[in-house]
């Protein structure tokens, strides 16, 4: 038997248990017959490559009942050849899971459904690439599942069948292909659904089209679902010529094409968004660019499903990303952006907090704020920038209200640190804080603490010390916004591993928080319950003994970067601190 043969067997009655780490049980006669085994004692990560394990384990984890997606599409790694299937779980207990498996190209009454309902399965329809035609508004449209948005061809029932010809190649010299070509296009056009057509191309195969029907935005919408197809969008030059080589999204030039037309010519409402991953090139140097294409494939594919048939997306930049949204609706607005910076964070599995990945999300709408492209996108530029400012990991819809005089203070503050007035101000605040502990006068500890507070503009510093491993934590000082301790009851909680985020140099510094949700449950609770959004902690240990010092600077919400040199300031001032306070010791 070939190849050919081989990816054709139909697999069925396939039924087995997973959890989530992968490990099968009480797998039925089905699944062992089609994995050539005996013994259902087996992980099914050896019948996967890393990609696709690593996509099963964050969708089971993920997994709940009450999701609209119950499916998932994996490629069995069996002997001799790989096997595309539908994942489908049908029961959970606990962290167990019932599943059964369909053969991908057989699924056909699930694919039906999925074009049928777009909305509801898209993330298991951007699976297939399958073409289809579409009849709406007296309209011919040519379109494949891998991407929903974009036209093929699209024109009138004449032009439309001459480039259908030529785009799969039909026999038309045939006369029973040619027939049955053009009864296709005349049911389609009438609206007959539920029936096939068989037709015969130039290289002596078929396609067979199946007519369907939706009701679509108050109209009927029919469909021609063309399920057997040798044609591929590799072989499509003009969706190549229109899209990102990496992430199958619209290339810079088309997206700014589409968005000038739809901004400046059409003068639609329309949102219009820039994401940014958040310190991409910090991935790229630590982990690869391998591991960095992966991260940018993943962010595409977020995008386009909260985006889905509401607008259209691109890459723009190495790690910048643009979208356009047909509508003006705030909670739409936010919605998307939540989406997009929630699946981020949540599809990208972190093994530490150096490798969670955000993103910044800048959005500016027309004609609210701009009635151009050029005018928009420097306007959810602005927002971008002001994400970022905030700590990152977080999206802003520019208002002019809330969000130009911000920008104002962030053009002077920048104009102060180009003609050196910041630094010179930095510089005597430094040395006023060195000086203060070095005078050794009244309470100078606790005014060292509260100059360092103000020249770090935080909110909040707190001071914690034990004089050996065994002993408990003991607050010192909680100096600023409010004494609310918020850290003492966490530190000595043995179930509770404070340092586990630490890095090798003792400190731990997160500009926005809400990094933790994932990761963290526990911890990010304690940082939400008091309005922390940004935090800096710096564990002190003396060399020549078990004496060790905790001091924490805390930002409050919105959350806002520390600029680095301040940050490696707080860490050299903070170890002459905690000294001091165990020189003063009895």
């Amino acid at each position: 038997m070939d190849t050919q043969c081989k990816n054709n067997r139909r697999i069925s009655d396939v039924i087995f248990s997973l959890d989530t780490e992968l490990r099968i049980s009480d797998a039925n006669r089905g699944f062992l017959q089609l994995i050539n085994a005996t013994d259902d004692h087996l992980n099914l990560s050896q019948f996967l490559d890393s990609a696709d394990a690593e996509h099963l384990t964050t969708f089971l984890r993920h997994y709940s009942p009450q999701n609209k997606n119950h499916y998932c599409i994996i490629t069995l790694l069996l002997t001799g050849h790989p096997l595309s299937c539908i994942l489908h779980i049908t029961e959970q207990h606990g962290t167990t899971y019932r599943v059964d498996l369909k053969e991908l190209s057989y699924a056909q009454d699930m694919l039906e459904k999925t074009i049928l309902e777009n909305r509801e399965h898209i993330s298991l329809l951007n699976e297939f690439d399958v073409h289809f035609i579409l009849h709406e508004g007296g309209k011919f449209k040519l379109r494949n599942t891998k991407d929903m948005t974009i036209d093929i061809y699209r024109g009138d029932k004449t032009d439309f069948i001459i480039y259908f010809i030529d785009f799969f190649k039909i026999d038309t010299e045939n006369g029973a292909s040619r027939d049955t070509l053009n009864m296709l296009f005349d049911d389609i056009e009438s609206g007959v659904s539920g029936k096939q057509y068989r037709l015969l191309l130039d290289d002596s195969s078929n396609i067979l089209v199946k007519t369907l029907r939706s009701n679509a935005r108050n109209s009927f919408v029919t469909m021609g679902l063309i399920i057997q197809s040798h044609v591929t969008l590799s072989n499509n030059t003009t969706f190549n010529e229109k899209r990102d080589g990496l992430t199958e999204l619209y290339n810079k030039k088309t997206i700014t094409e589409m968005a000038t037309k739809k901004i400046n010519a059409s003068k639609a409402p329309a949102a219009l968004f820039i994401i940014d991953v958040d310190k991409f090139k910090d991935f790229n140097d630590q982990f690869g660019h391998a591991y960095g294409d992966k991260v940018l494939v993943i962010v595409a594919k977020v995008i386009r499903e909260a985006v889905g048939d509401m607008g259209f997306a691109g890459r723009i930049g190495g790690d910048e990303f643009m979208c356009v949204v047909e509508t003006n609706d705030e909670e739409v607005i936010r919605s998307i952006a939540r989406n997009i910076k929630q699946g981020i964070q949540w599809n990208i599995q972190a093994t530490d907090p150096d490798q969670v990945v955000t993103c910044s999300i800048g959005v500016a709408r027309a004609p609210a704020d701009r009635d151009t492209y050029e005018d928009l996108f420097e306007l959810a530029d602005r927002a971008l920038y002001i994400a970022k400012m905030r700590g990152r990991n977080c999206y802003i819809i520019y208002k002019p209200e809330l969000h130009d005089k911000e920008l104002i203070e962030r053009q002077q503050s920048e104009r102060n640190t180009s003609s050196g007035k910041f630094y010179m101000e930095s510089a005597l605040s430094e040395l006023s804080i060195l000086n203060t502990i070095s005078s050794k006068e009244p309470d100078y500890i606790e005014k060292s603490l509260e100059m360092l507070r103000e020249y770090m503009t935080v909110h909040k510093i707190s001071v914690y010390t034990r004089r050996d491993a065994v002993s408990q934590w003991q607050t010192q000082f909680v100096l600023g916004k409010n004494n609310h301790d918020i850290r003492i009851d966490y530190l000595n909680d043995p179930k509770n591993d404070f340092f586990i985020y630490f890095n090798a140099y003792h400190f731990f510094h997160m500009d926005n928080i809400n990094n933790l949700d994932t990761m963290d449950k526990n911890k990010f609770h304690m940082y939400l319950n008091d309005n922390v959004a940004s935090t800096l902690e710096i564990l002190w240990q003396a060399e020549d003994s078990d004496k060790q010092a905790l001091i924490c600077l805390d930002i409050y919400k919105p959350a806002r970067t520390m600029p680095r040199h301040t940050i490696v300031f707080a860490i050299m001032i903070t170890k002459l601190i905690s000294q001091e306070i165990f020189s003063t010791m009895k």
